[in-house]
């Protein structure tokens, strides 16, 4: 029981932490995007070489590496790092042009378009309620392709990116600490090179936006090794409901914060989209205790 509550504990900070970095983001929106995303990448690094100092698991990194090399599964790390990374490109990218109430609906996009990533690629049976809850967010996204003109690109492609580096990352099931690194060492080379040729410089906005640069990574490392801790801790039907704290913390601070209009036609959609949410909870509540008692 103790360790339950840990893993919740653990789980609700991990999700409003990630909810609130939209926030952060928007602080840094005189930096380019994808200058805020190469420092990401290299402050992420420092932090966790300091944490995998701490916890003496260097030598358990090289031993992984050998590993996923002897295996030739090197490549889903190569890959999951370019996805995450795209990731964060376009949240970030999105965050600082207004777009935090667009990015807070691929989240909520994100865990329906799981279910049917694993239709499609992995074959997996569709149930019931999986079908009516993607129907509703289709009816959603194509609404507001309708009421805008245009199709949201940029949400679809970051609740796309997620999803299949989600999927990539259960062919290489490693530690959190060891997973992150391995991916941040892979496109550590290229945001390098990027910072060197970037006319961009770390003090050029200022003390304030320098620490907000520096502290960058520590405040992708944080979350995402209590989510380690809420992962090992908590079950997988109290974290689904939990997940959801991420993209309505974004959206009341896109709102509330950054007091960016919720317009009419995004609001439309978001009934959709919490109606597919509201059908996909019920059903995996339903299923979760059929299994339960079976």
């Amino acid at each position: 029981m103790e360790n339950k509550q840990v893993g919740i504990i653990s789980a609700v900070s991990a999700y409003i932490l990630w909810g609130a970095l939209g926030v952060f983001w928007e602080l840094l929106n005189a930096v380019p995007a994808m200058d805020t995303l190469a420092y990401r990448v290299v402050f992420s690094i420092v932090t966790i070489a300091v944490v995998l100092t701490m916890q003496r698991n260097w030598s358990l990194l090289w031993q992984e590496v050998l590993q996923l090399i002897h295996n030739r599964k090197i490549y889903y790390i190569i890959l999951s790092s370019f996805l995450i990374a795209i990731n964060w490109f376009i949240y970030i990218y999105m965050v600082t042009h207004h777009q935090a109430t667009e990015a807070s609906l691929g989240y909520y996009i994100m865990p329906l378009m799981n279910v049917a990533v694993a239709v499609i690629i992995l074959h997996e049976k569709l149930l019931r309620y999986q079908a009516l809850a993607l129907v509703l967010v289709i009816i959603g996204v194509l609404s507001l392709t309708y009421l805008t003109g245009s199709l949201p690109i940029n949400t679809l492609l970051m609740a796309a990116s997620f999803c299949f580096y989600g999927l990539i990352k259960k062919q290489v099931p490693l530690p959190a600490t060891i997973s992150l690194a391995l991916e941040t060492f892979c496109v550590a080379p290229i945001a390098i090179i990027y910072l060197w040729v970037s006319p961009h410089t770390l003090t050029q906005n200022g003390p304030f936006v320098t620490v907000m640069l520096l502290s960058s990574g520590i405040i992708t490392v944080i979350p995402l090794l209590l989510f380690a801790i809420a992962n090992k801790n908590t079950d997988f039907i109290t974290l689904g409901f939990i997940q959801y704290l991420n993209p309505t913390i974004q959206l009341l601070m896109a709102i509330f914060v950054l007091h960016e209009r919720f317009q009419i036609n995004q609001a439309i959609v978001f009934i959709f989209i919490w109606a597919g949410i509201l059908v996909f909870i019920i059903g995996s509540v339903r299923q979760f205790k059929h299994i339960k008692s079976s």
